[in-house]
């Protein structure tokens, strides 16, 4: 089992780092996408999704991300085969999409927000809505898409921020896991996720801290601002992967797939992204950071 997970992990650190830092652009939103698809399917088989509400669930989440296809394929690709000579799209409806897209992001991000706020936490507390058969048609829209398109416009925007984010996600994790399984002994959500302690919160706390400051050495965030995204970036991390294991839990299931030898599923190790992500977007954006 370990085994597998060092390969895994590997493998997956080599093609992040791969399109992340060397490639185009182009390469790194592909990859950003193929995840969605695994993760848009994950979550449809937690929320035992099937016939016309299955059919629903990927239209509602993967129309946004097909319109971002279209539009990344014909900037990119577009003048390099030159298909303006044969595709009214390219220079008519390009502009177009370019600007439902501006518009649609912040929009899906705030409406990740709505949902992390008050529709997240009114289902842990009565159960209702993830199970409800009209709800949750639209939960690929509210946990995945908005998550998935805000990544790749703060990578267009600026990468070096979305590298710092998802950093700090790991380090909270890491964080929370080592000094959880050393000093865990206030639960957080014992009948959720028993393995989630307080100990284990501050611990991935403090290693954003420490790795703040460590930033703050090379003038890249102010100590006040630079704690309080630890503090956010850490609580929204725990939060996402604390409701996905409610998710899990409520469909009796241990891991979200087995498509990652020794991980699980793809949902099980980005479940922090969910929230973490699309809030900060909206916050950097309302905030002028982006």
């Amino acid at each position: 089992m370990l085994k597998e997970r060092i390969q895994s992990a590997i493998i997956m650190f080599g093609l992040f780092s791969l399109t992340f830092f060397y490639l185009d652009y182009i390469f790194f939103e592909f990859l950003v996408l193929a995840i969605g698809g695994f993760l848009l399917f994950e979550l449809s088989k937690i929320l035992k999704l099937h016939g016309l509400s299955l059919s629903f669930f990927w239209i509602l989440a993967s129309a946004p991300l097909f319109i971002y296809f279209v539009a990344t394929f014909t900037s990119n690709f577009g003048n390099f085969f030159n298909l303006s000579k044969y595709f009214y799209f390219t220079n008519t409806l390009y502009p177009l999409i370019s600007n439902f897209l501006s518009i649609s992001i912040p929009f899906l991000a705030s409406l990740s927000l709505i949902f992390w706020l008050f529709i997240a936490p009114l289902d842990i507390l009565y159960k209702k809505i993830s199970s409800n058969s009209l709800l949750k048609v639209f939960y690929g829209l509210f946990l995945i898409t908005p998550m998935l398109l805000t990544i790749m416009s703060i990578f267009i925007i600026n990468k070096n921020i979305l590298l710092i984010i998802i950093l700090m996600i790991w380090f909270a994790d890491i964080g929370a896991y080592f000094s959880g399984k050393k000093f865990g002994r206030i639960k957080i959500v014992k009948n959720i996720s028993p393995g989630k302690t307080f100990e284990g919160l501050l611990g991935g706390l403090l290693s954003n801290i420490i790795f703040i400051f460590l930033l703050h050495v090379y003038g890249i965030f102010g100590i006040a601002e630079g704690i309080l995204f630890a503090f956010l970036v850490t609580a929204l991390s725990l939060y996402g992967d604390i409701y996905e294991s409610f998710l899990k839990r409520m469909a009796k299931i241990k891991d979200s797939s087995n498509f990652i030898p020794g991980h699980g599923g793809f949902l099980d190790r980005l479940d922090s992204f969910c929230p973490t992500i699309p809030i900060l977007y909206f916050l950097l954006k309302t905030f002028e950071y982006l």
